[in-house]
């Protein structure tokens, strides 16, 4: 009898496979749709200055078995100027004063003719430091919403860094209303764009959970 088996070598181009050919690219191969979008913002002029990681401690369980799970979102700093306003102070982040102690009586620290002297610990002289490229901050479960919401914290210190008091936050894509939710606590206006209008009572409850805040 003839076997009518087949390996995956003999099975012809026209079976399914898994997500769709794009042109230039391999199945499997991962497409870096945040990256692209970044260079074609920048190539349209605006000054990409920096990407910032999300790392995600809770991240979506993955099945896969052929790479790691992703934990992590990219955020980018894009500017239509130069120059553009950016409130590090405002997202500053405290340090940890106790460096431990160092004995300098014993060990690499006791050397003869180096001038150093012993002393038993170190303290800064600063309290708060300039904020890391890498957030972690967990996703956070809301129940209003069957969708994935970003956690207001990770908003918060975009808008502060990146606006003042009174300023306009525009969100083109505002979901279930997190970025307008912030930015009213925050003492700053906002503008969204949304094409699902199921999605408006959504933002109403979230926005109008926040009273207004006194503009000093």
């Amino acid at each position: 009898k003839q076997s009518v088996s087949k390996t995956k070598q003999d099975l012809p181009d026209t079976c399914a496979r898994r997500g769709n050919k794009l042109e230039g690219l391999k199945e499997k191969d991962l497409i870096g749709i945040p990256w692209m979008l970044a260079f074609a913002l920048r190539a349209d002029g605006w000054y990409l200055r920096q990407d910032i990681i999300w790392h995600k401690p809770n991240p979506m369980p993955e099945s896969v078995k052929d790479r790691c799970t992703k934990s992590h979102e990219h955020l980018f700093l894009l500017s239509k100027n130069k120059k553009y306003y950016y409130d590090n102070e405002a997202i500053k982040e405290p340090v940890k004063q106790d460096w431990g102690k160092r004995d300098r009586t014993t060990g690499k620290y006791h050397n003869p003719g180096t001038g150093l002297q012993p002393h038993s610990g170190l303290t800064k002289s600063y309290e708060r430091k300039n904020k890391r490229d890498v957030w972690t901050i967990t996703n956070k479960p809301y129940k209003g919403a069957h969708f994935a919401v970003f956690p207001p914290d990770l908003i918060e210190p975009c808008i502060l860094a990146g606006s003042e008091r009174g300023d306009i936050v525009l969100d083109p894509f505002m979901g279930s209303g997190t970025t307008a939710m912030v930015a009213k606590k925050h003492g700053r206006s906002y503008l969204g764009c949304e094409l699902h209008s199921d999605y408006a009572s959504l933002q109403t409850d979230r926005i109008d959970s926040i009273p207004p805040q006194l503009m000093l």
